[in-house]
């Protein structure tokens, strides 16, 4: 019943912020730590309202939920819910503000960072939530109170900020104790607020934005960047910013690294030049029915050169093999595109590449690759392109207009004029002849099968200045994606 309590405290959450009036802004920004790694700022009010969790229709789904908590609360702990879901200021954080969530290297654990607007409210609702062994009851330890919850995370406010510390470790409750205290008594010139990351990510403009150290990221995100940069580079002066924004019909988010290192930046400038604008040209060699497809304009000779300077590239290749991916590389000129059309019951995919060539010495060096390789491929060369596939079957038809063909998708029109295309089908996923066999896993299956084919086709799209989209497209148009999911998670749960 605990369980059931957490859960729907939860989904409450979004009913109380859209009730939450307006206030002054304070400094409790000023906690951020001067050493953060990763930071993502939330508009929940923003959140809520396009969730829809205000609108008429869901009168019937709020009610439920209360009458869930007062089922499983105490009567103290459910008058307490009731007087924040009638006044959200009765919880004492301001809400309506922006809510932070960080990570730093002096704090290596995700951290939630909200305004407080009323000190002994705060305390009241963790008083009521400790009622209910949620939490243990709120300590005043001179100028700022301090409890545990349940899992172990640490809370901490004071008179204007909020800190909750989750995924602490056993026995560090204390030394996240003293390091918040110094937080909360940190000023404006010593914290991240004054970091160019966080100044940068606060003019984005998103339902949720965020920065992040590249140093601090998965590294196969970081090696696609990294890959082509002197070995000299030190990515923690390399950020990530983003922002994430729920529309009507698609969850979109636009990304872009930043530095403030000038020679840094003019490597990142040399990396791009690399690239050209895509025309779109090969689509019409690949099915309709195609499941995954990448394509990019290369300057083969421009990338091999910045290549060349990078020590795990050299160090990836020796002798011959060295210099047959020098002929390939050096000798695209055009568009490269990779569709994946297929995947047996093994799970392995079946695929066909094109690459548009200025030298056959490009396909010399494919052949050689594909006589090698451990498991067959078949590599040659149909006008200015070049092809490998590791399908057999389509061989015959290399460079060849498909009747059916990847023009119709949904997608085709957002290719041309990016320097870098990926677009995932999630309507052909679910056709793949292996994912029809897992039919039998019954309901629990037949229920993420009918959440992905509501939608359409994720993509990533990067443009010429270093910047780049990524969006996931439902196939309802005119509904907010968000108000989409939120609908899904009620059908889900029979609310």
């Amino acid at each position: 019943m605990k369980r059931n309590v957490s859960c729907c405290l939860s989904v409450l959450i979004g009913l109380i912020i859209v009730l939450t009036g307006c206030s002054d802004k304070k400094e409790y920004t000023n906690a951020v730590p001067a050493d953060t790694q990763v930071l993502a700022r939330f508009d929940l009010v923003a959140i809520a309202q396009k969730s829809g969790l205000n609108d008429k229709e869901n009168q019937a789904t709020k009610s439920k939920l209360m009458d869930a908590l007062k089922e499983g609360m105490g009567a103290a702990a459910y008058k307490q819910m009731e007087k924040i879901i009638a006044d959200p200021a009765e919880s004492g954080l301001a809400l309506n503000q922006p809510v932070y969530l960080f990570s730093s290297r002096g704090l290596p654990y995700p951290t939630l960072l909200i305004k407080v607007d009323n000190e002994e409210k705060v305390t009241a609702t963790l008083e009521a939530m400790a009622s209910e062994q949620l939490c243990k009851k709120p300590v005043e330890e001179g100028d700022y109170y301090f409890t545990t919850m349940t899992d172990g995370s640490v809370c901490m406010y004071n008179e204007g900020t909020f800190m909750l510390v989750s995924g602490t470790v056993n026995g560090a409750s204390k030394e996240v104790q003293t390091t918040v205290a110094k937080l909360f008594d940190q000023d404006a010139e010593k914290s991240g607020v004054k970091n160019k990351g966080f100044i940068k990510m606060e003019q984005q403009k998103g339902d949720i934005t965020f920065f992040a150290s590249m140093r601090d990221l998965p590294e196969a995100y970081t090696k696609q960047i990294a890959f082509g940069l002197s070995d000299d580079v030190d990515l923690r002066e390399v950020f990530v910013l983003g922002a994430l924004r729920f529309e009507n019909g698609k969850i979109s988010i636009n990304y872009e690294t930043y530095s403030e290192n000038k020679e840094l930046n003019a490597q990142l400038d040399k990396q791009q030049k690399a690239f050209g604008k895509l025309k779109s040209s090969l689509t019409g060699l690949f099915p309709a029915s195609t499941v995954a497809y990448i394509s990019m304009n290369i300057k083969g000779k421009d990338l091999y050169g910045i290549l060349s300077e990078n020590r795990e590239f050299q160090n990836a290749f020796i002798g011959a093999e060295r210099k047959e991916v020098k002929n390939f590389i050096t000798h695209v000129n055009g568009e490269v595109a990779v569709a994946i059309t297929d995947f047996s019951m093994f799970g392995i995919p079946g695929f066909i590449a094109y690459a548009e060539i200025d030298n056959d010495e490009a396909v010399s060096a494919l052949k050689k690759y594909a006589m090698t390789s451990f498991i067959p491929m078949y590599a040659g060369k149909s006008g200015n392109l070049a092809y490998l596939t590791n399908n057999r079957a389509l061989v015959a038809s290399v460079g060849q207009t498909v009747e059916k063909s990847l023009t119709s998708a949904p997608f085709a029109s957002n290719i041309a004029g990016n320097s870098f295309y990926f677009a995932l089908n999630a309507e052909n996923i679910l056709n793949l002849s292996a994912i029809n066999e897992l039919s039998s896993y019954g309901e629990e299956f037949a229920m993420y099968r009918n959440m992905a084919s509501q939608i359409s086709f994720l993509e990533v799209k990067g443009y010429d200045n270093g910047k780049g989209e990524a969006a996931l497209v439902l196939k309802d148009p005119k509904t907010n994606a968000l108000k989409q999911m939120v609908n899904f998670a009620k059908q889900f749960t029979g609310l």
